[in-house]
């Protein structure tokens, strides 16, 4: 008997809600990121200062993005996040204090708490969405929820610095805290339980239970694999960060403007590549999504960092950066459906929130990485060694992440066939005994 033809996510009210509201928090937070530290820029003139407060949005969620994980698998993961978005409103409004330096600590304080908030949204979400679609609408869901950190990008970056600009930093915080309050209204409509799973046991130390997520990671060949994957795609990115400004100004000759453009027109890529993962899923499982995005983006960075020995021109970097955008959604898209098909309902909190951990620390390992190198090795050199920790990480998937039946396009398989039985009851043995 054939499987009926499913509409797509966003036709389905309870997803189209989840949408919105991620939408929402990205414009927050890509706002915040423009924004706070210009506005600390104009309050001290340090370049320094205001590279401390944006640095501070990797470190906060190495530590609250695992009690994010607990929380959504121990309460109603929608509730969760009703509370989360509250939490980061209320958290904004010191902003308000913030006059001149002696009130820069407040800056500091809110910066963090914030980067930390929106790693715990953005774990509990991940947790929450293969409980709102067919397992054989994930791969798609999740490209189209990927779009909302483009989008973000799109509408609160600009916002942000208008509004710094227009009305200062009271502005700012009246544009930040609006789509958070539609978040909640959103979040608070959809329905849901906390995920059935092996509850905790008695005197079970919190601390503990936390290990739960990489017990269950250890325990799965293929969520091993997928953590082999993510780490090298995390030491690549963290290098990518500060590499990219070496390769604008020392092989291009370019400056602030052309390293905003270049970041800003991937958004674009993102937003075609998005809108194409549903006719790519079609024809892939949500392994291939992995491993031909991973090669793809690779190989398209290649062409990037040496076509620097060709010419400078801008416009051939702005083609080329508008299609590094459509790998990098399919990757993310096709790497959480993996993760999620594979955790026990009841764990995924925790190891959604273990991957996103170990992806944020493993990110700023690549940047330090990438900053003692490049005294040694020459830039391009650095450029094309971060491009080949892309091609290995898309080997490795190829190889350890295969296709199977389960991941046959349009095919629906049941919770219980998410996993073999026994790699299963191990995972659920394991939570029960953190």
């Amino acid at each position: 008997m054939s499987t009926p033809a499913l509409t797509h996510p966003l036709r389905q009210p309870t997803f189209f809600r989840l949408w919105a509201a991620s939408f929402f928090t990205e414009v927050t937070r890509w706002g915040l990121l423009i924004a706070v530290p210009l506005y600390a820029l104009s309050l001290t003139g340090s370049a320094l200062i205001t590279s401390t407060v944006a640095m501070l949005g990797l470190l906060p969620s190495l530590v609250l993005t695992p009690l994010a994980g607990i929380f959504a698998d121990r309460w109603n993961p929608a509730r969760f996040l009703a509370w989360l978005a509250i939490v980061r409103g209320v958290l904004l409004l010191p902003l308000l204090l913030v006059q001149d330096m002696r009130h820069l600590w407040i800056l500091y304080l809110v910066a963090a708490a914030e980067a930390g908030l929106t790693a715990m949204f953005e774990s509990v979400k991940n947790a929450l969405l293969p409980t709102v679609v067919a397992p054989a609408q994930l791969v798609t869901a999740n490209a189209t929820i990927s779009l909302n950190s483009n989008l973000g990008r799109l509408v609160g970056s600009p916002l942000g610095g208008v509004m710094l600009t227009w009305a200062g930093i009271n502005g700012v915080v009246v544009a930040a805290v609006a789509p958070l309050v539609l978040t909640v209204m959103l979040v608070l409509t959809i329905s849901g339980t906390r995920a059935a799973g092996p509850p905790p046991g008695p005197g079970t130390a919190f601390w503990r239970e936390s290990l739960g997520g990489l017990r269950t990671i250890w325990a799965s060949g293929r969520l091993r694999a997928v953590m082999i994957v993510v780490s090298l795609m995390s030491v690549a990115q963290g290098m990518f960060v500060i590499l990219f400004l070496l390769f604008v100004t020392d092989l291009l000759g370019g400056g602030e403007s052309e390293a905003g453009l270049l970041r800003g027109v991937q958004a674009v890529g993102g937003l075609i590549g998005g809108a194409l993962a549903g006719i790519i899923a079609r024809k892939l499982n949500m392994n291939q999504f992995v491993s031909h995005g991973l090669m793809i983006f690779a190989l398209i960075s290649l062409a990037t960092w040496n076509s620097a020995l060709l010419t400078t021109a801008l416009w051939v970097y702005v083609g080329l950066f508008v299609l590094a955008g459509a790998p990098g959604v399919w990757i993310m898209a096709g790497w959480l459906s993996v993760v999620q098909r594979a955790t026990p309902a009841g764990l995924r909190g925790r190891v959604m929130s273990s991957f996103l951990a170990l992806s944020d620390g493993l990110q700023a390992l690549g940047m330090l990485l990438a900053g003692v190198l490049v005294s040694f090795i020459p830039t391009l050199g650095l450029l094309n060694l971060q491009a080949a920790v892309l091609l290995l990480a898309s080997v490795l998937a190829w190889r350890m992440l295969p296709g199977d039946r389960t991941d046959v396009p349009g095919a629906v398989v049941q919770p219980s066939e998410e996993s073999h039985p026994s790699e299963e009851s191990r995972a659920s043995e394991e939570s029960r005994s953190s």
